[in-house]
C-alpha cells in the first residue's frame, strides 16, 4: 500500500501522448517521423495489451484506390445506418483518401492481411462494409514493436486522472497531465509542449468481452480542463454477444454469413433492413431484436450452423479469441458450428462512434496544444470509425502535434497539488463506499434496454436523477484500500461523469436518428435536428448548446423532411406497439 504522501516522478517530453490503442501508437510513431525530439506514450496498463485494439477483431473496413469513392461518400452520408444526414463531409473525404494509406502503413510495419492470389486486399462485405481482414490477435504486437523501434519512450501501469494548463485555468492552453503508478501509487507529472488525447473510449465495464479497462479518462480529464466535447447522444453504444458467454467478432461473424433469427426461426432482419440484412449496423441489429423481444418473439439467437469447413479455418485464423471462446461454450466443434446460440446486446459505451472532445482536420481540440484521436474524439455517425479511424486521426493528430510551435509553458504548482488531492482522497480515507459498489449502481441506472436501446424521456430522466444522486452523495465517499482501488475510484468518476454526459445529450435531442432512438419522439426530423450536440464545463455546470450542420457546403443534402425512423416503420407494419 503507498504511503499516505506518495512520491512523485516528474518527466519532460516534447509530444505527449495518453493512451496507447491504435490511435495513441499512431500518433506517437507519426508525431516522431514529423520532427518531435522526444516523444513519450503513457499506457494505463501495459502497451500493446491493455487497449481495446489489443482485443479488436481482425476486421478492417477498407477503401481501395479503385474504389468509387463517390458512391461510398452518398453512402456514408444518407444512409440511416452510416449518416443519417448527420455528418461532416470534409471528415468523410479524409477517411476516404487517407485510409488505404494507413493500411500500407500498417503491412510495412509488419501486419499480415489476408490477401488474394494476385496479391490484392481480401475483403468480406457488401455496400460500404467492405472488410479486410488480419491474421489474428497481431495488431497491437506490431504497433508496440514499431512504437519502440521508432524511438518513442514508453511509460506504463500509469492511470492519467487530469490535464495541466497554463496557470491552472481552464479553457487555457495545455501544458502536461497528472497521474499515478496504478501499482505503487507514485504519482507522476508529465510536462509537454503538446499532448495528444488518445485515452478513449468509455465502455462502464459493462458485460461486452475485454472493454473493461476502457473508462472515459479522456472525456473526464478533457471536460474539467474546460475543452469543448459533443455528441455523447449518437454513436453505436451497443455491441452484440453471447448470452451465456462472453465472445467478439461480430463483423466477422456477420461477413461470414451468420443470420439473426427469432425464436420463431424467422431472418427478422429482412424486414428491418432489406439491403444489408444481417449486416446492419449493431445498433440496428439491437433495435431490431428489442422490438422483437417486445412483440413476444424472444430470445434471440445467431445461426452460423451453416458455415462451411473452409468458413471455420477463415474464423480460426482472423479470430482465434472468439474462436477458442466458441469452442469453450461447446458451440464450435472441430471444423463446424454445432448450434444456434443465444445472442442479445450488451453496452459497448463509446467504442468506434460517439461522443467526445471536438476536433477539426488538424486533430486540436478546443484547448491550444491538445489533440485528439482515436476514441477520445467526438465521431459522427458516418466514419471515420473504430479501427480506420483510429488509424487516420492518430496519425493527424501525431503530426500536427510534432509541428506545433508554441512554447513549453511551466506547471502550475497550485493546480498540480489540487489534482493530486483529487486523485488521491479515495486514498486517505479510513472507510467509504468501495468502488464496485458504485459501479454496480451506474450500470443499473444505465444498462436497462428501455434507456440505452429505445428510450423515453421519464425514462431517460429517471436515469439521470440516479446518476447525479450517485455523483453528489456516494462519488465524494469513495474509498481506496491501495493503488489498484484508486484507480478503480478514478475510474468511476470518471463513468459517473460520462454517464451524464450521455442521458443529458439524449434528453436534448427530441427525434429519433440512426443509433439513438426514442418511443416519445419516433421521427427523424432533418427540419429541426440536423445539428451536433456540443458541451463544455461553465462554472462546474454541464453548458450545452447545438450547431448546425453546414448543409450549404455539402455535396449530398438530406431531405427536410419528418420521416418516421425505420425501426418504428417496420414495428408499426408488424404490429407492434410503443409509445
Amino acid at each position: 500500500m503507498p504511503s499516505k504522501k506518495p512520491k512523485s516522478e516528474f518527466l519532460e517530453t516534447d509530444v505527449l501522448v495518453i493512451g496507447a490503442g491504435l490511435a495513441g501508437t499512431f500518433a506517437a510513431i507519426k508525431a516522431k517521423a514529423a520532427g518531435a525530439e522526444k516523444v513519450l506514450i503513457v499506457s494505463k496498463g501495459k502497451m500493446g495489451k491493455d487497449s481495446c485494439s489489443t482485443f479488436a477483431a481482425g476486421v478492417f473496413t477498407l477503401v481501395l484506390p479503385d474504389d468509387d469513392k463517390e458512391m461510398l461518400s452518398k453512402i456514408y452520408a444518407l444512409d440511416d445506418n452510416f449518416g443519417a444526414g448527420l455528418y461532416d463531409e470534409e471528415w468523410l473525404d479524409l477517411w476516404l483518401d487517407d485510409l488505404y494509406d494507413r493500411a500500407l502503413d500498417l503491412e510495412k510495419w509488419g501486419l499480415k492481411w489476408h490477401k488474394t492470389a494476385d496479391g490484392k486486399f481480401e475483403r468480406k462485405g457488401m455496400r460500404g462494409n467492405q472488410r479486410a481482414m488480419f491474421e489474428g490477435p497481431q495488431l497491437m504486437e506490431v504497433m508496440a514493436k514499431q512504437v519502440k523501434k521508432s524511438g518513442v519512450e514508453v511509460v506504463g501501469h500509469t492511470m492519467i486522472t487530469d490535464l495541466l494548463t497554463e496557470g491552472g485555468k481552464p479553457g487555457k492552453p495545455v501544458v502536461g497531465a497528472f497521474g499515478f503508478d496504478v501499482r505503487t501509487g507514485e504519482s507522476r507529472v508529465f510536462s509537454a509542449r503538446s499532448t495528444v488525447l488518445a485515452a478513449g473510449p468509455c465502455g462502464f465495464k459493462g458485460r461486452y468481452a475485454c472493454h473493461k479497462f476502457q473508462t472515459g479518462e479522456a472525456y473526464a480529464m478533457a471536460y474539467r480542463a474546460g475543452g469543448i466535447l459533443g455528441q455523447f447522444e449518437n454513436g453505436q453504444f451497443l455491441q452484440l454477444t453471447a448470452a451465456d458467454f462472453d465472445t467478439q467478432g461480430m463483423n466477422m461473424f456477420t461477413s461470414l454469413g451468420g443470420k439473426f433469427i427469432n425464436v420463431k426461426g424467422e431472418r427478422f432482419m429482412l424486414e428491418y433492413d432489406p439491403e444489408l440484412k444481417d449486416n446492419s449496423s449493431l445498433a440496428t441489429v439491437a433495435q431490431a431484436m428489442a422490438m422483437e423481444v417486445r412483440a413476444g418473439r424472444g430470445p434471440i439467437f445467431l445461426d452460423m450452423t451453416h458455415f462451411t469447413p473452409e468458413d471455420i479455418k477463415r474464423l480460426r485464423s482472423v479470430l482465434p479469441i472468439p474462436a477458442t471462446m466458441l469452442e469453450r461454450a461447446g458451440c464450435l466443434v472441430g471444423d463446424r458450428i454445432v448450434k444456434k446460440i443465444e445472442w442479445q446486446p450488451a453496452i459497448w459505451g463509446t467504442t468506434a462512434l460517439g461522443g467526445g472532445v471536438v476536433i477539426n482536420l488538424k486533430g486540436e481540440t478546443s484547448l491550444p496544444s491538445l489533440y485528439g484521436c482515436g476514441d477520445a474524439i467526438a465521431r459522427h455517425l458516418s466514419k471515420p470509425s473504430a479501427l480506420p479511424g483510429a488509424a487516420i486521426t492518430g496519425a493527424i493528430a501525431g503530426k500536427s502535434a510534432a509541428l506545433n510551435k508554441n512554447e513549453k509553458k511551466p506547471i502550475n504548482k497550485r493546480q498540480m497539488k489540487e489534482v493530486q488531492s483529487y486523485a488521491f482522497i479515495p486514498l486517505e480515507r479510513k472507510d467509504g463506499i468501495e468502488p464496485d459498489h458504485l459501479i454496480l449502481k451506474m450500470q443499473e441506472a444505465l444498462f436497462p434496454y428501455d434507456v440505452t436501446v429505445i428510450a423515453r424521456h421519464d425514462r431517460l430522466y429517471n436515469a439521470l436523477s440516479e446518476i447525479e444522486r450517485i455523483r453528489d452523495e456516494e462519488i465524494p465517499l469513495l474509498y481506496a484500500s491501495d493503488a489498484h482501488y484508486l484507480r478503480l475510484a478514478n475510474e468511476v468518476r470518471s463513468m459517473v461523469l460520462v454517464a451524464e454526459m450521455f442521458l443529458r445529450s439524449r434528453l436534448l435531442r427530441e427525434e429519433s436518428r440512426g443509433s439513438y432512438i426514442r418511443e416519445d419522439y419516433p421521427f427523424t426530423d432533418n427540419e429541426g435536428w440536423l445539428k451536433n450536440t456540443r458541451l463544455v464545463q461553465d462554472n462546474g455546470k454541464m453548458k450545452f448548446w447545438l450547431e448546425d450542420v453546414p448543409l450549404e457546403t455539402y455535396r449530398y443534402k438530406p431531405g427536410s423532411d419528418r420521416i418516421l425512423h425505420k425501426i418504428f416503420e417496420v414495428a408499426r407494419r408488424k404490429g407492434i406497439t410503443w409509445g
